[in-house]
């Protein structure tokens, strides 16, 4: 069990999700803040392995859904989330065990944690992507056949609503109708699921991991000149079957934001310092889909795409990005678990309205 208990762990937590976010998540930082408010009231976070579930707990995501741009303006309701959790508990008619990350990244990874200390509910160590995606569906929860309805749904106003889906892209179709209705923000709790199904289908350790990548990246920017290769270097070993690598560097030339239909849609242009005319574009539908140089694809979803400040190395979400800002583009490759072939019909670039195939990271020329 991993407790977190210090500040610096709770930020190095929250930087960790920003990496693993893609640009998407939201930006975990009112998350961070509402998590240190507890810390300081002596309320810690238990973070439990997937291993030590019992098979018959009682598991719940919860999140918050909306545009990004819009999360990031919210704060955080102690009294909403308290009550959404007491009205979850009395609509399924289930004590909730633990809870689980929909997705680790940005403001997604934060949020059950803060819950967490707040109620006493352990968090599993885990998620249901890796990292984060804008659809409900986009989940190894879902990809192997776990239902995320029926659910729960709220507002700060004590909106409420409950959705019984045939589907579960009919769950997005219904939470992104009321999440637009309602001002692009809510608080869901989702995927209801026992012991036995996460050990069955959660992508494990990623709240651990995020904690670990952000504690390098502060640890690179003290001990070296260059701490975004120390960043990839770090990430390249992570873990054996994946990848990293350095995609470009330079200062964002243009860049657009639109929130539309309660995503983020936008895309990033970067011109290279190094005195080529080589210019780097990124799209964005909450997080970093593609990245392209010139024609050439250099990155798709699901690998993860993500933007750090360039002289700290700090990882940037896309509603950050502005003109003039210096940044690396890095890569990670995803977990195995999205690219089966499975997988790829649900996470894969023709889902995001891309007319490519993904091609893993490690063969992109």
């Amino acid at each position: 069990m991993t407790i977190i208990k210090d500040i610096e762990s709770s930020q190095d937590t929250a930087r960790g999700a920003v990496l693993l976010g893609t640009g998407g998540g939201g930006d975990p930082y009112v998350g961070e803040l509402f998590l240190r408010k507890q810390l300081a009231a002596g309320k810690y976070p238990r973070i439990v392995s997937v291993d030590d579930l019992a098979d018959d707990a009682f598991v719940v995501t919860v999140a918050g859904i909306g545009a990004p741009t819009v999360l990031v303006e919210h704060l955080l309701s102690e009294a909403a989330l308290t009550s959404l959790l007491g009205e979850a508990e009395g609509f399924y008619k289930r004590t909730i065990d633990a809870l689980i990350c929909a997705e680790i990244g940005g403001a997604n990874a934060m949020l059950p944690l803060a819950v967490g200390a707040i109620t006493g509910i352990p968090v599993v160590d885990g998620d249901g992507i890796g990292r984060a995606f804008p659809h409900l569906e986009m989940t190894t929860f879902s990809i192997n056949g776990c239902s995320a309805s029926p659910g729960i749904l709220a507002d700060d106003l004590g909106n409420l609503a409950t959705i019984h889906a045939i589907d579960n892209r009919a769950t997005n179709v219904m939470v992104r109708a009321l999440t637009g209705a309602l001002g692009a923000c809510l608080y869901g709790v989702l995927y209801p699921m026992t012991g036995a199904e996460i050990k069955r289908v959660a992508v494990r350790g990623t709240v651990t991991q995020a904690l670990e990548i952000g504690r390098e990246i502060r640890l690179a920017r003290e001990r070296s000149p260059d701490p975004v290769s120390d960043v990839v270097r770090f990430l390249d070993e992570l873990e054996e079957e994946r990848c990293s690598k350095l995609l470009f560097q330079g200062k964002v030339i243009d860049v657009t934001h639109e929130t539309r239909d309660g995503f983020h849609w936008g895309q990033v242009t970067v011109e290279s310092l190094g005195g080529s005319r080589d210019t780097l574009t990124i799209q964005v539908q909450n997080e970093f889909i593609a990245a392209r140089l010139g024609e050439r694809v250099l990155a798709t979803v699901p690998d993860l795409i993500c933007v750090l400040d360039s002289e700290t190395a700090e990882p940037m979400t896309a509603e950050m990005l502005r003109y003039g800002a210096r940044i690396a583009v890095i890569a990670l490759s995803a977990s195995p678990a999205l690219c089966t072939p499975r997988a790829l019909e649900v996470v894969g670039p023709r889902q995001f309205g891309l007319d490519m195939d993904w091609q893993p990271l490690d063969r992109m020329q």
